[in-house]
């Protein structure tokens, strides 16, 4: 890949250093609506990507500070399923809840789709800032200590850029097998229902 024919120009900084990290609210539920401003939660993080499935809704007019995770934002787990990452690819806004935390580029130092598959290459090592028996943790203080590798904004866009191509054909394959299984169960088990019908 071209980005690697010549020597980078790396730095290393500590993520709080070059992102902010933002905490969610910790709404209560008998403030939920049947409608309002949407809320996402971990739940609403599957395979990478913020989904619409069972959200909770607000009225906005009560949390007028609240962050918003707005389109090519990306969100981690704190609590529960901790360092589940997801970045917004909807044309939809959010406040999301407690259990999220939200990060905000420094613009001039990173780029969110980078700092979105920095975090999904650093698993193993978020998973070891998790604290706690009876609801697992990771606390904002220690993962601002995360150490991320920047080089320039234009390489991280050729990273960013080149990682999504591959994740799309990612989910292009496990849309495949869903396919697959699918059509082969119902194949199958439809010719063995035909047969045992005749005998």
């Amino acid at each position: 890949m071209s980005f690697f024919s010549e020597g980078i120009d790396l730095k290393y900084f500590k993520l709080g250093d070059v992102c902010e990290v933002c905490t969610g609210v910790d709404f209560k539920s008998c403030s939920y609506r049947d409608s309002g401003f949407p809320i996402i939660k971990v739940r609403n993080i599957q395979d990478g990507q913020i989904v619409t499935d069972s959200l909770n809704y607000c009225d906005p007019e009560s949390y007028r500070d609240a962050e918003i995770v707005k389109y090519g934002d990306v969100v981690m787990a704190r609590a529960g399923s901790s360092g589940k990452v997801g970045i917004n690819l909807l044309d939809q806004e959010f406040f999301f809840d407690g259990n999220l935390f939200k990060f905000i580029p420094n613009t001039e130092m990173l780029i969110g789709r980078y700092l979105y598959h920095f975090l999904l290459s650093r698993q193993e090592e978020i998973q070891s800032l998790v604290k706690g028996s009876t609801i697992p943790v990771i606390r904002k203080s220690a993962l601002e200590k995360l150490r991320i590798p920047i080089p320039s904004l234009e390489v991280q866009e050729s990273i960013a850029q080149t990682l999504d191509k591959f994740r799309e054909i990612e989910r292009e394959i496990s849309l495949r097998d869903k396919q697959y299984e699918y059509y082969r169960n119902y194949l199958i088990s439809g010719m063995s229902k035909k047969s045992s019908s005749k005998s």
